[in-house]
């Protein structure tokens, strides 16, 4: 009975208002704490760099990657700040190295498929991101539109890869191909306007672990990737 009678009060209280011209945006307070773009989505073309000559890349290389940011204004305004934050992503590469594990010997072997048929060959691998980003923005706390740049460092730990190869006649995938390297480190930048931004990454270490050779030479292979990024929150 109580809430009843609280909610025809509340009721007869807003009319009241409604009724001496009081706009309800008037009972909104603006945050003086705000915080911005704590969640993350995003999805990007990626590049292979420093290949060797027989090795190409084709097909829609990807990545897709979500997570959390802390965000952790350094000003009164709110406009500048860091984030610190923890999140997943995944990461498939099309190209003509081929990847295999002898089932007796565990042992990794691989290499370049040429003048071969085949309907497609990658590599792919799943990380925990670890974010660290400078950040400048536009913003209010009246403001949901505003520019945006945020630019620092990932560091990534890969916890599991596969490889799959695929033909009209076969279809093989291997799990824990050992060839790539655990931990990832890149340059990481966010630009935009509004939801959706424009994202760039730059791996500043080798892909492949150090003892991955082709026809003699260490592969020093490095990532770039280009996309979107949605923020929200």
């Amino acid at each position: 009975m109580k809430q009843l009678f609280f909610k025809f009060l509340m009721f007869f209280s807003i009319m009241g208002m409604a009724q001496q011209n009081i706009p309800i945006d008037s009972l909104y307070k603006p945050d003086p704490h705000y915080l911005e773009d704590q969640f993350y989505f995003g999805i990007s073309y990626t590049v292979l760099k420093n290949l060797p000559e027989s090795m190409t890349q084709n097909g829609f290389s990807n990545n897709i990657k979500l997570g959390f940011i802390r965000d952790i204004p350094l000003n009164e305004r709110r406009n500048l700040g860091i984030g610190i934050g923890l999140g997943l992503s995944w990461e498939t590469y099309y190209q003509n190295l081929r990847v295999s594990i002898d089932e007796q010997t565990g042992e990794v072997s691989y290499v370049t498929l040429q003048n071969v048929s085949y309907k497609s060959n990658s590599f792919s691998f799943n990380k925990i991101d670890f974010p660290f980003e400078i950040r400048w923005r536009g913003s209010t706390p009246e403001k949901y539109k505003f520019w945006r740049l945020y630019t620092g460092l990932t560091a990534s730990y890969v916890y599991k890869t596969k490889s799959n190869y695929v033909t009209d006649n076969i279809d093989i995938t291997f799990q824990d191909i050992k060839i790539i390297r655990n931990w990832q480190y890149g340059v990481n930048v966010s630009a935009g306007y509004g939801t959706w931004n424009f994202n760039f990454y730059y791996g500043l270490n080798n892909l492949l672990k150090n003892d991955v050779t082709l026809n003699g030479e260490t592969l020093d292979v490095r990532t770039m990737s280009f996309g979107f990024v949605y923020y929200f929150l």
